[in-house]
């Protein structure tokens, strides 16, 4: 974990106008790439790190499934944060909004860093869209960076589906990204692993790129 968000976050030793303004990462991947694994040890481990999560499509049986709620009346979504023990905040949304984020903003100081988990099919390009077009937003927080995660064993044939000059959803998952988790590599050979490296830099050569197993790695833990 140390690995992803401090790189995704300014040196706050630095002058900076952005100094005051809360960093953002958004988490993207499909449906079972390992973004809920990742999110659990977010949620639960003892990483020091107070991180405001937004949480979308959060799977059953998750670790703290027991923890969020969201309910809806008159029409109007109503959240709950959720303070973890970790020191952690939690929220289960049906969408991120600038709302929501405005919201979280109120409660500013009780974290340092904003997680944004997209549903599994969105492309997150909309999501990073809000911190530019919302003017009061943007005064109060700063697009750190895009993370996805991607199933090495199940996703080379999602990344080989655009026609033209349109891309999948997919794709461009990869394409926006900053750092690209490339989770279960301990399920393909070593040629398939290089097939599917190299498709992904032909989507995105410019994205850190880190090999994980369980959306593990050694200097997280």
């Amino acid at each position: 974990m140390d690995d992803i968000i401090p790189d995704l976050v300014r040196d706050t030793n630095l002058s900076s106008p952005t100094l005051d303004k809360v960093p953002v990462t958004i988490l993207s991947g499909y449906l079972g790439a390992g973004k809920t694994t990742l999110l659990n040890y977010i949620l639960t481990y003892a990483h020091n790190k107070k991180i405001a999560v937004l949480l979308n499509d959060f799977g059953e049986g998750s670790a703290v499934e027991s923890s969020i709620a969201w309910s809806e009346k008159d029409g109007n979504l109503f959240e709950e944060w959720i303070e973890l023990r970790n020191g952690c905040l939690c929220c289960s949304l049906k969408d991120a909004s600038v709302r929501a984020i405005e919201n979280l903003m109120k409660r500013k100081g009780k974290f340092d860093y904003i997680l944004i988990e997209t549903s599994g099919l969105a492309d997150p390009g909309p999501v990073a869209s809000l911190f530019w077009l919302d003017e009061d937003l943007c005064s109060q927080i700063c697009l750190d960076g895009i993370v996805t995660v991607l199933d090495s064993k199940y996703c080379l044939p999602h990344l080989m589906k655009s026609t033209g000059d349109e891309m999948s959803e997919y794709e461009r998952q990869v394409l926006l990204a900053d750092v690209l988790i490339v989770n279960k590599t301990d399920l393909i050979s070593d040629s398939e692993k290089s097939e599917v490296v190299q498709r992904i830099r032909d989507i995105n050569n410019s994205a850190r790129l880190i090999e994980t197993n369980y959306c593990k790695h050694k200097h997280w833990y």
